[in-house]
């Protein structure tokens, strides 16, 4: 049963890759919000069906997360292709967003010897936030004010990570907010 969740996160893999390769073919602006829709529904999807089919694993939501990461990268590389305009004018916007990632990303390597994967609610707000703003740019020639928003949003969900990912003796995994760190803390310190 766990390849049913583990096919739509691999979906990601191969949607990734097929818009950057539709971008050098000038395909439809349209086709976009194709694999953008898919990308999210696979995202919601093998999660829940993991969780309700009892095979959510720790190295599952890792590879969840990773995928995500890799697939946002290859828009990030389609938008460039069809879309430099907005993404020069927001360089630093990018470069905010994916350096708050990469430091999340070394800080569990580092301490914990894992990939990141806590789920948090940031998150999923920002994940919703980067699917709005690559359909924006991508389909609908929205501008630098969406990668500005979107990197606020980056920068919300990837600081309660570090925070998360500091505050952790153990690696965490589907950990929704900073607080419940912080409540198992007050627990243990009251015992």
């Amino acid at each position: 049963m766990i390849a049913i969740p583990a096919s739509l996160t691999l979906l990601r893999l191969f949607l990734g890759p097929l818009a950057l390769w539709l971008a050098f073919t000038d395909a439809p602006r349209s086709v976009y919000a194709v694999i953008l829709v898919a990308g999210l529904l696979s995202d919601y999807f093998d999660g829940v069906l993991a969780r309700r089919l009892g095979v959510a694993r720790e190295w599952l939501r890792r590879l969840d997360s990773t995928v995500d990461v890799i697939f946002y990268i290859f828009l990030l590389l389609t938008a460039w292709h069809i879309a430099p305009e907005p993404l020069t004018a927001g360089v630093w916007a990018i470069v905010l967003m994916l350096g708050s990632e990469a430091a999340c990303i070394l800080v569990s390597v580092l301490k914990f010897r894992r990939l990141p994967a806590t789920h948090a609610f940031t998150a999923k707000l920002y994940g919703v936030v980067l699917f709005v703003s690559f359909l924006g740019v991508l389909c609908f020639s929205w501008g630098v004010a969406a990668l500005w928003v979107t990197c606020a949003f980056a920068l919300l969900a990837n600081t309660e990570i570090m925070a998360i990912l500091l505050l952790s003796h153990t690696p965490p995994v589907d950990i929704p907010t900073v607080m419940r760190i912080l409540k198992g803390r007050q627990t243990d310190s009251r015992r």
